[in-house]
């Protein structure tokens, strides 16, 4: 057995038989054409690339029409490379240079995608898969070569590569694949984003995961914990197998009925338990698992997919189409939040958590900020629309903020466009400063979100992409805890409401200590719903207060962690033997 540690993208367990997937490119030798034949093959070379284009555009109307509009934009940059006038000259250039038609386009490919090659960030990597992907796929058509496609997996198969080109991955399909890995591709890669919203668990950037697979058989991919299990012996598989059995069983008792969206605690206090999206295609998931609306709407991902900045009628429509679906239930869209681990073409900084990122972007580039401003205005004609401001960390930056939500308006006033001139506004409270000055703060928004993700972070100073320190970050620390409470306080004092939307509002032990700390509003992936439901309904306030009190005593994170799993065990029994009794945290 072999252990191999990667980025858990996608949560839970898949087990099965490996199905390994290669794209390797056509193997290509330098033929030289006669003069006589460099017409015909500049002539066949038009004739592939017009066909493979309709290739594309019918898999991308497929793809749109059963998965959504956001899957298939992954395809719309190897259409537009197809249409490259500068790729076709260079490919005119080169076959008439007596090259053959499968030697010029790859060379013509090299020479346009050269300088992607020396960018650094995670979306140039995307837009080389994406050019790697229509290259192979051209080739092949040249050659008559026939396709490799995921679609051939069989049932109960864990899918290994090393990348999966976005024309593959939209063709997973849930019912057959268990679990993906693959050693290229991070949080923001095309292949998280499927696997998260297809619901298979998945772990991306595995380090040599494809060397020697020829004898391989059966594959564990731990979601949770970011580990590929290679050959598994007998005992650790029937371990798994027992702890997915037990996972299944409770989930289904929590989602055999669907739960209404109003949850209440046993004393009567209200708290919205909303869902963290990023793509329209999530809100059925959303409604399936019986979420309160939309607590963060991830816009950045609508730009990713695209590998460009969206119009302002690609992203209402967007918008409007989560305002109407959901309606009456607010749907909060955070502004773009580039930077950190998600990065757009032309993007550099040296340090991208803590330089140019979010709103600092936003008010350098004015237009690409009121563009989306205005598209989401423009949504809240059709449902309960609320903006949040991400990366505040200075009352200047809310007053700027709002100046050009402002102009937004007078501009949409303008041009006899509708909107909500009431929509509420807030702001992501994730960096120290914000925590610390949040009763200035309040003063100027009518909500808070506390993004526990990137306040721990800041907090105590750990890249939480960093796997040489992750021990390090911990939700749990009592220092993070002591920020959240005066958060809280801050914002009841001001008589707003406050949400918390990182992956704390997720867990178990977080929902019971939030819930104690009294907060309004929870924000989780949408399949963690029906566990905060459970304990939210089975619970009092005023015990979940004395319990946090309590927590917020310690003076470490495991002290935290172990007071907080001893009061759950004992309140909540059939929860403790799912997810409590796993070394990590949470359990979903």
């Amino acid at each position: 057995m072999k252990i191999l540690r990667g980025i858990a993208v996608s949560s839970g367990i898949g087990i099965g038989k490996a199905f390994l997937f290669t794209s390797k490119p056509p193997e290509l030798r330098r033929v030289r054409i006669p003069e006589k034949g460099i017409e015909g093959e500049k002539e066949r070379l038009a004739a592939v690339i017009s066909s493979t284009r309709k290739e594309l555009v019918e898999l991308q109307e497929k793809i749109s029409a059963s998965l959504g509009s956001e899957f298939a934009d992954f395809l719309e940059v190897q259409i537009q490379i197809l249409t490259d006038p500068a790729l076709l000259s260079v490919c005119s250039r080169n076959i008439g240079e007596a090259q053959s038609a499968e030697y010029a386009f790859s060379k013509a490919v090299a020479e346009i995608a050269r300088p992607l090659l020396d960018a650094s960030g995670g979306l140039f990597k995307e837009r080389l898969a994406d050019i790697e992907d229509v290259t192979n796929r051209v080739l092949r058509n040249l050659l008559s070569m026939p396709s490799v496609s995921i679609i051939d997996v069989e049932k109960n198969s864990v899918v290994l590569a090393h990348n999966i080109p976005p024309s593959e991955i939209v063709l997973l399909d849930p019912r057959k694949v268990q679990g993906v890995a693959t050693e290229i591709g991070g949080r923001t890669s095309h292949i998280a984003i499927i696997a998260k919203a297809f619901e298979i668990p998945a772990v991306l950037g595995v380090e040599n995961l494809c060397d020697n697979l020829e004898l391989l058989e059966d594959v564990v991919v731990d979601g949770q914990r970011g580990q590929v299990l290679l050959s598994p012996t007998k005992r650790r598989i029937s371990t798994y197998k027992e702890e997915l059995k037990e996972l299944r069983a409770f989930r289904k008792s929590l989602y055999s009925k669907q739960p209404p969206r109003v949850v209440i605690t046993l004393d009567e206090r209200k708290i919205d338990v909303s869902a963290n999206i990023e793509l329209t295609s999530e809100i059925y998931a959303l409604k399936r698992y019986g979420a309160h609306g939309v607590g963060l709407f991830r816009t950045e991902y609508i730009f990713l997919t695209k590998r460009r900045f969206p119009t302002e009628e690609e992203q209402y429509r967007i918008y409007s189409e989560a305002a109407s679906e959901l309606k009456p239930h607010p749907v909060i869209i955070r502004t773009l939040d580039i930077g950190g681990d998600k990065v757009l073409p032309g993007y550099e900084e040296a340090n991208p958590f803590l330089g140019w990122r979010a709103v600092r972007f936003l008010f350098d580039h004015e237009e690409i900020f009121l563009e989306q401003l205005r598209a989401i205005l423009r949504s809240s004609a059709h449902g309960n629309v609320k903006i949040m401001f991400p990366m505040i960390s200075a009352i200047s930056e809310i007053r700027f903020a709002k100046r050009l939500l402002e102009s937004a308006k007078e501009q949409l006033k303008e041009a006899g466009q509708k909107f909500d001139p009431e929509m509420e506004v807030g702001i992501m409270v994730e960096i120290p400063s914000a925590a610390l000055l949040a009763d200035k703060f309040a003063k100027h928004v009518d909500f808070f979100s506390i993004g526990t993700n990137d306040l721990t972070q800041y907090t105590l100073a750990v890249d939480r992409g960093n796997e040489k320190i992750s021990e390090l970050f911990n939700h749990y620390h009592p220092a993070v805890l002591q920020l959240i409470r005066r958060v809280i306080g801050a914002g009841h004092k001001a008589h707003i409401w406050v949400g918390v939307c990182g992956e704390m509002a997720a867990e178990p032990l977080g929902i019971a200590l939030l819930a104690g700390l009294g907060v309004d509003e929870l924000s989780m992936t949408p399949c963690a719903v029906p566990v905060a439901c459970r304990i939210i309904r089975n619970s009092r306030v005023d015990e979940l207060r004395k319990i946090a009190s309590k927590a917020l005593e310690y003076s470490t994170p495991t002290e935290v962690i172990r007071y907080l799993r001893r009061q759950l065990s004992r309140t909540y029994p059939d929860l403790a033997k799912v997810f409590l009794a796993r070394k990590s945290v949470c359990y979903l």
